[in-house]
């Protein structure tokens, strides 16, 4: 798949693959309304890595980067 997904053909074919997590904490509402947890899978830690650092990076042009806690982690 385009975002690095496994299909559901990949999984079944006896290939092992290796499902890693971003995994993204973010307060960007503020202690009042609590934390935000969103993910997205990728095929590779190398995928998951650079889209972690691509979400530092839009973080830091924008001033917010102390909201975010991207963390890349195996399923």
């Amino acid at each position: 798949m385009a975002d690095g997904s496994a299909t559901p053909a990949e999984l079944d074919s006896g290939e092992h693959i290796m499902i890693h997590v971003l995994i993204v904490v973010s307060w960007l509402g503020g202690a009042v309304q609590g934390a935000t947890i969103s993910t997205q899978e990728f095929s590779s830690a190398e995928r998951c890595e650079a889209a972690r650092l691509a979400l530092i990076e839009y973080a830091k042009a924008r001033s917010i980067e102390e909201t975010l806690r991207p963390v890349c982690t195996q399923k």
